[in-house]
């Protein structure tokens, strides 16, 4: 069986840096070889790639060894009219189409195949809300070679995307653009973002017990999302529900740090979180400020989490992609998420290999 392999070298870029998105920044990301590398290293030898040129797919099948052929497509400074094209071509040639990126991607990818044939995305985005991408590039190695061996099964899926410009000013608009074939194995694959509304009596109650056990003297890096925010907001302050805000004590020193500021912090670190609803991803999917080398440094009995108690609940795991498969080993075990005052609720990460 032949697969289609397309590169979207720019996904992620924003990320580290905080910009909540990469659809219109022209910098390549560092970080795309080693997942590119990470799916490779688990999908069988025997199974032959076809790919665009240069860094679109070819360079990277070619510096691990692996065996393909690419199309007439593809360039050194891509664009998503390559990725449409690439596309396109490969739904002719293949029975699946893995791409590396995020939903932005994922949309150019159906865009060009038109639902004929499955994809598959290697989680390398800021933002992966569609249900077309494995939990890690690991699993996504798992679920091809399944497919090749005809024990994975083609589903439906939705392709999901954000408006980044108003996502970068706070405001949350998400559409629904396609409904694609994808395909499954044994969960592997993560599902769509969903989204919960939770009580404002259990986020004053989550607020009011993480705000008594705050120190002065340690560092709080506040994730994004409405629950961690409630907790800003009894503090005083009203950022942006997207940004990843840095506390000393009670005090806020910063509104939207970034990887590299937040490498500059000595002293005691801890973290706050909530998890995606639905998917369950704790790290990994909108604050990847909160890089593998912080969350080296924090280790994994730092980090609070919080939680309404329905959106907990409707989660069966907690996943994490760090960027470093090190780091999320590090992290795996067993949590107690807070979900109002003095008052818990315990859930273990997911097997994510």
């Amino acid at each position: 069986m032949k697969v289609g392999l397309i590169v979207n070298p720019y996904a992620g870029s924003g990320g580290r840096i905080g910009y909540k998105g990469s659809d219109d920044l022209r910098i390549e990301n560092p970080e795309i070889e080693s997942r590119v590398k990470r799916f490779l290293d688990v999908v069988k030898n025997d199974i032959e790639f076809i790919s665009p040129r240069f860094k679109m797919g070819e360079y990277f099948l070619r510096k691990f060894g692996r065996k393909y052929t690419t199309i007439n497509s593809g360039k050194e400074n891509s664009t998503r009219e390559d990725t449409v094209t690439s596309a396109r071509m490969l739904s002719d040639l293949t029975n699946l189409i893995v791409f590396v990126g995020g939903d932005g991607t994922a949309r150019d990818v159906v865009e060009g195949t038109q639902s004929k044939i499955p994809i598959l995305g290697v989680p390398a985005g800021v933002k992966m809300h569609s249900g077309v991408f494995a939990a890690n590039p690991e699993t996504a190695g798992m679920l091809v070679s399944a497919y090749v061996k005809g024990m994975a099964k083609i589903v439906n899926s939705e392709v999901m995307d954000i408006d980044e410009d108003s996502y970068r000013k706070g405001i949350y608009k998400i559409k629904l653009y396609y409904i694609t074939k994808t395909i499954n194995f044994e969960g592997l694959l993560v599902s769509s973002k969903e989204e919960v509304i939770s009580p404002s009596y259990e986020l004053d109650e989550i607020a009011e017990y993480v705000i008594d056990n705050m120190k002065d003297s340690i560092f709080y890096i506040m994730g994004p999302g409405s629950t961690v925010k409630a907790i800003e907001e009894k503090l005083g302050y009203f950022t942006n529900f997207l940004s990843t805000d840095l506390f000393l004590g009670k005090k806020l020193l910063k509104s939207g740090v970034n990887y590299m500021e937040l490498l500059q912090l000595i002293g005691e670190l801890k973290i706050v979180l909530t998890p995606i609803g639905g998917q369950g991803f704790l790290i990994g999917r909108g604050n990847q400020e909160i890089g593998p080398e912080i969350l080296r440094r924090t280790g994994k009995d730092n980090i609070i989490i919080v939680s309404s108690k329905e959106k907990i609940s409707r989660i069966t795991c907690l996943r994490i992609d760090s960027g470093e498969a090190t780091v999320d080993k590090m992290l795996e075990g067993i949590y107690k998420v807070i979900v109002g005052y003095n008052e818990f609720y315990t859930i273990r990460t997911c097997s994510m290999t």
